[in-house]
């Protein structure tokens, strides 16, 4: 008898999410390509992860098993202080969000991201936690329309 493979465990995990997502959302309304509905993202998002899975079903139960790469990942050293800073930050940004506001707080988060899990110069952390920070507002409230938390300073 063989032996179920990690990849192919997770594909058939994945695929029973997929179906279940997909079947959610036919409970919603499907809407149209050009007037998209409540159920219209969740659908695609199951298709897609629907295909993802299967595909890899297809590569785990044709290709060889490699145990090298399972014993490099049992051996590698998890940075468990950067995963939890990671996490913190994230339960803040939630926290804040009103308080702060969008703007502010993406500068805030995206900087402390850059600088402490990959420590950049200061000089990067500063552009691109502007360019983050800019960048989404502009796609989410400019574009978009969508109305983001301004927070107390009003930004």
């Amino acid at each position: 008898m063989r032996t179920l493979k990690l990849d192919q465990f997770n594909g058939i995990i994945f695929l029973v999410i997929s179906v279940l997502i997909s079947l959610g959302s036919a409970r919603l309304s499907y809407g149209s390509v050009h007037n998209p509905g409540p159920g219209f993202l969740p659908l695609w998002l199951g298709i897609v992860l629907g295909l993802l899975s299967v595909g890899l079903l297809i590569k785990s139960t044709f290709q060889s098993s490699d145990l090298r790469l399972a014993r490099q990942l049992l051996d590698e050293r998890i940075r468990w202080g950067k995963v939890l800073l990671t996490l913190s930050t994230l339960v803040l940004y939630g926290l804040l969000l009103d308080y702060l506001g969008f703007l502010l707080l993406t500068f805030l988060f995206v900087g402390c991201l850059i600088r402490s899990v990959d420590p950049q110069p200061w000089r990067k952390v500063v552009v691109w936690a502007l360019v983050g920070s800019v960048g989404s507002y502009l796609i989410f409230e400019v574009w978009m329309k969508l109305r983001l938390p301004r927070g107390f300073l009003g930004l």
